[in-house]
């Protein structure tokens, strides 16, 4: 049959048809994947102030079990409250984010406490529903210049900071957790038990980390995060495989930022199938919120074109 012998109401037909099954198509290689959890960072805290209905709307639709959440900006406790007691009715967690490289050395360990002390005083000062359920530390002593100098010393003091934080976090009923590079497994951690791999003591210590497996293909991602799962399979500790969305500045191969989002989910879809032989396997941090949100937010502008 040819299309020019056809009527016009049957050509007019045959193209809404053709559309039809073009965008269900379309819709079924994006569906997200309904096996595995979803997490988010969100640094700019300022942004609950105004836009919290929103953010938990959006976080709820697009299946996220726990938001990392910045603390500091200036921002009110009772902010907070709001916040987190509008997650919690979505069946979400929030967990207090913090953390800067200094951290890592002793001579900044007050810095750390100072964070766990606010969050301990906010918690005991709201009703459950408005709670921290958890706090996760980004501390990169790797962007150090100790770090290059004298990386072991760095390492110790690392870890025995990291022990006082859980020491304390767990005092407080908290889950702690650590957003930590792919590559700790190449690094030596001298412990009471002798030397072992840093990311095997991670996970062994934080009752979870988030792997910052920044790749942006599937495979790359799996090959970056594989042995840390393993890690958490063996200490059955979760963990969170972190991917970036974000503009990076460490070069090509990095991040989805200049990735379609149609790309995106389908690399996501592969990852989680590769995974699923990982009992660790805590689910996807996407990092973060406000990327993640614009990624969508383009996808959606570009189907009503």
């Amino acid at each position: 049959m040819k299309i020019r012998n056809l009527g016009p109401q049957t050509k007019k037909r045959l193209i809404i048809l053709c559309g039809g099954i073009l965008l269900v198509l379309l819709l079924l290689v994006v569906r997200p994947s309904a096996t595995y959890a979803k997490a988010t960072w969100l640094w700019d805290t300022k942004l609950i102030q105004q836009h919290s209905e929103d953010i938990v709307a959006f976080a709820k639709k697009q299946g996220v079990k726990i938001i990392f959440l910045q603390i500091g900006g200036d921002v009110k406790e009772e902010s907070y409250r709001e916040f987190i007691r509008k997650a919690s009715s979505s069946g979400m967690e929030v967990h207090a984010l913090n953390g800067k490289p200094e951290w890592a050395l002793g001579e900044h360990r007050e810095e750390a406490d100072a964070f766990l002390e606010w969050v301990e005083s906010y918690n005991e000062n709201s009703d459950p529903e408005e709670r921290f359920t958890g706090i996760q530390f980004d501390v990169e002593p790797y962007l150090l210049k100790d770090w290059k100098n004298d990386q072991a010393a760095v390492v110790e003091q690392w870890a025995e900071n990291a022990g006082n934080w859980i020491e304390k976090g767990k005092e407080g009923g908290l889950e702690v957790g650590a957003a930590v590079p792919f590559w700790l497994d190449g690094i030596d951690y001298a412990g009471p038990d002798g030397e072992i791999p840093l990311n095997r003591w991670m996970v062994d210590t934080f009752d979870y980390v988030a792997i910052m497996a920044y790749r942006d293909e599937a495979d790359r991602i799996y090959s970056a995060a594989k042995t840390t799962l393993e890690e958490g399979d063996r200490e059955q500790k979760p963990v969170w495989i972190g991917v970036e969305l974000g503009e990076s500045e460490e070069g090509p191969g990095v991040s989805f930022y200049e990735r379609s989002f149609t790309f995106l989910t389908g690399e996501i879809n592969k990852l989680v199938r590769k995974v699923k032989g990982h009992d660790s396997f805590a689910g996807i941090a996407i990092h973060s919120y406000e990327p993640w949100r614009e990624k969508i937010s383009q996808w959606e502008r570009s189907l009503k074109q």
